[in-house]
């Protein structure tokens, strides 16, 4: 019960919080904007946007709610993934673009972290969505950490064609790279013990699943020893 009623309460917190930053963005109030986003941070984790997003790349941002029962976890996750989401776009209106890079990046780490673990309950109004963010961030090179969790979430959601495109974008880069290489093998090794009929629904047909796998599988061999 207590769990249920800080989550709760959390929400509330949260919808108030978009509102007034809804409210600033429109009077073009930016600085008084991520004052807001950094007083929210601070009841989340103790940390402003600046030293949450210093985080980025260099420890796993779940270690944030570290010990915390998962539904707490993925609630305080969601929420500030939507509060670095507001932080990039404030950035991106006033022409930082690069600025925005470890705020969108970092919001998405944390969605992604959350929903990877999430129970399938409907998610708050204000959580962000994995495509928007993934789009916004199309023009940036984005490292492997966070290449992978946007792998292990397309194949948790039955996007097996996203799954794959991460895949290869992640071969492309890196077409040697043994750990690449043996996470694509696992992927479509899972993957293709589903049937025809679930392949097809998740736009991966078994035929190229199979190609794919046994492309990976040669350069495994190559690498060998």
């Amino acid at each position: 019960m207590y769990r249920r009623d800080y989550i709760m309460r959390q929400i509330e917190f949260m919808v108030e919080v978009m509102q007034q930053l809804s409210g600033l963005a429109a009077e073009k109030r930016h600085q008084a904007a991520r004052t807001v986003i950094d007083e929210s941070l601070e009841e989340l984790f103790g940390l402003n946007g600046t030293l949450v997003t210093r985080l980025f790349g260099r420890e796993p941002l779940s270690q944030l709610t570290f010990g915390e029962e998962a539904d707490l976890s993925q609630a305080k996750l969601i929420a500030a993934a939507a509060l670095l989401q507001e932080a990039g776009d404030i950035q991106m209106e006033q022409g930082a673009e690069d600025e925005s890079f470890p705020s969108y990046a970092s919001a998405l780490e944390l969605l992604l972290t959350a929903l990877l673990n999430h129970d399938g309950a409907p998610l708050p109004e204000y959580a962000p969505d994995v495509a928007e963010l993934t789009a916004v961030l199309d023009p940036f090179h984005l490292p492997d950490h966070l290449n992978q969790l946007r792998l292990r979430y397309y194949h948790k959601a039955g996007q097996y064609d996203e799954a794959e495109n991460v895949l290869f974008e992640m071969l492309e880069e890196s077409p040697e790279d043994e750990a690449i290489i043996k996470m694509g093998i696992t992927f479509y090794q899972l993957i293709l013990k589903e049937s025809d009929a679930q392949l097809e629904a998740r736009n991966l047909p078994r035929d190229e699943a199979e190609a794919s796998l046994a492309e990976l599988q040669a350069a495994s061999r190559r690498d060998a020893p």
